[in-house]
C-alpha cells in the first residue's frame, strides 16, 4: 500500500493512543472481559460487544491473538469503543445470557458449550467472532448480531468494527460497506477522482450573502468519524453519483468547525458554555437529531429539504439526490417514488 494511504489509515481510522498497552499472556493487547462483566457494563454504558469464541486446542485462535489482536492501534480502538470478550467455546462455566441460563452439557473435554452452539448457530468454527450492538434494555437483547467465522486479519476486521460501531447497517450491507471501505483506504487510484469533487467550505457558502439559485448538499462529518471518511472518499467519488452531484452546490462541513456561520438570516456560532459539543448549525441541518455522517439537502432558497443520517451507498444517495434534483419531491412521496421504481411481477393478468 502506498505510504500516503498508510498515513491516512493511521490518522483517520484507528487513532493511536499515547498510553502503553499491557500485553496479555496470549500476546494480545486487548483488555478482555468476562461475558457477565461485559453484559453488566452494557447496561450501565451501552457499547457494542466483540465476542471472540476460541478453544484451547485451536491454533488459529492463538495466531489471531498474537497477530490481529496484538496490533497496538487496532487493540486501542477495540478497547476504547467495544466491550471485548474471550469466550471458551468448550468451557464449563454456567452462563446467563439474555434472560436464559446455559449450563454445560457434559464435563467431558471438547464438549461445546450450549451458548457457543446457539450463538454460532451450530457452526462450530474456531475462531469465530460475534459482533453485538443496539442493546434493548427493556427486552434484554441485542438488536444487531453479526457473525464472522474464521481467522480475521487486521484488514478483514477493520470494516466490521466500523460497521458495527457506527450503525452503518441502517443503510448498507456489510458487503457494500466492505467494498467502500477497501476502496477508500486501499485504492490509490481514488485520489484523482476525489480531487475533482468541487467541495466548498461552509464559510464560503454560509456567509450571509445571496448565492445563485441552486440546491445545496451539505456533507456533515468529523475527522474521527470512520464511516464519514469512507463516505467522503469512496462514495462521493463514485461515478454513479457524478451526474446528480453536478445538480447541487457541494459543502463539506466539519461539525467541529469553530467559525461563525449565517443561515436563513441567523448567525450560528459555537459558544464555550453550549452543552452541544458541535457547531449549532450542524444541529439545525440534522433537525436536532445529530448523527454522523449526515447529508443535509437545501432548496434554492437555502431552506432545509431533508436531513439524511448515517452512511449511504452511492446508488442509494444517487437515487435520493435525483428525487430532489428533479423536483419529484414536489409531486409525490419518497415511498411512492420507490414503489414506482420496483419492477412489476411477470405473469399477472
Amino acid at each position: 500500500m502506498p505510504s500516503f494511504l498508510k498515513k491516512l489509515l493511521f490518522l483517520f481510522l484507528f487513532l493511536s493512543s499515547s498510553s502503553l498497552l499491557a500485553q496479555n499472556p496470549d500476546g494480545s493487547l486487548v483488555k478482555w472481559m468476562r461475558l457477565q462483566e461485559a453484559l453488566e457494563a452494557v447496561k450501565q454504558q451501552p457499547r457494542p460487544v466483540l465476542l471472540d469464541f476460541y478453544t484451547d486446542w485451536c491454533g488459529w485462535c492463538k495466531r489471531m491473538m498474537a497477530t490481529t489482536y496484538a496490533d497496538p492501534t487496532l487493540s486501542e480502538y477495540i478497547n476504547r469503543n467495544f466491550y471485548p470478550v474471550k469466550f471458551d467455546a468448550e468451557g464449563k462455566d454456567t452462563v446467563r445470557f439474555q434472560g436464559k441460563t446455559y449450563v454445560p452439557s457434559s464435563p467431558a473435554p471438547k464438549t461445546p458449550h450450549p451458548l457457543a452452539v446457539e450463538l454460532l448457530q451450530g457452526k462450530l468454527m474456531y475462531p469465530s467472532t460475534l459482533f453485538l450492538n443496539a442493546y434493548d434494555a427493556k427486552k434484554d437483547e441485542f438488536q444487531i448480531r453479526m457473525l464472522a467465522p474464521g481467522y480475521l486479519e487486521k484488514k478483514n476486521i477493520e470494516p466490521i468494527l466500523v460497521f458495527t460501531l457506527e450503525n452503518v447497517y441502517r443503510n448498507a450491507s456489510m458487503e457494500e460497506f466492505t467494498r467502500a471501505f477497501n476502496s477508500a483506504f486501499y485504492d490509490s487510484t481514488l485520489e484523482e477522482k476525489i480531487a475533482r469533487i468541487p467541495w466548498k467550505t461552509p464559510e464560503a457558502v454560509f456567509d450571509g450573502n445571496l448565492k445563485e439559485a441552486k440546491k445545496t448538499l451539505v456533507f456533515l462529518h468529523t475527522d474521527w468519524c470512520n464511516s464519514c471518511r469512507v463516505m467522503e472518499r469512496a462514495v462521493f467519488s463514485d461515478s454513479a453519483l457524478a451526474k446528480e452531484l453536478a445538480m447541487f452546490e457541494l459543502v463539506k462541513f466539519n461539525a467541529e468547525n469553530p467559525q461563525p456561520l449565517f443561515w436563513n438570516g441567523k448567525l450560528y456560532q459555537k459558544m464555550p458554555a453550549d452543552p452541544f459539543p458541535f457547531h449549532p448549525l450542524a444541529l439545525e441541518f440534522t433537525r436536532k437529531n445529530f448523527i454522523l455522517p449526515s447529508v443535509a439537502l437545501l432548496d434554492e432558497e437555502g431552506k432545509l429539504l431533508d436531513a439524511l443520517p448515517f452512511f449511504m451507498t452511492a446508488p442509494l444517495l444517487a437515487d435520493i439526490l435525483h428525487f430532489y434534483s428533479s423536483n419529484t419531491h414536489q409531486k409525490k412521496s419518497w415511498a411512492d417514488y420507490q414503489k414506482e421504481k420496483q419492477p412489476r411481477p411477470s405473469g399477472g393478468q
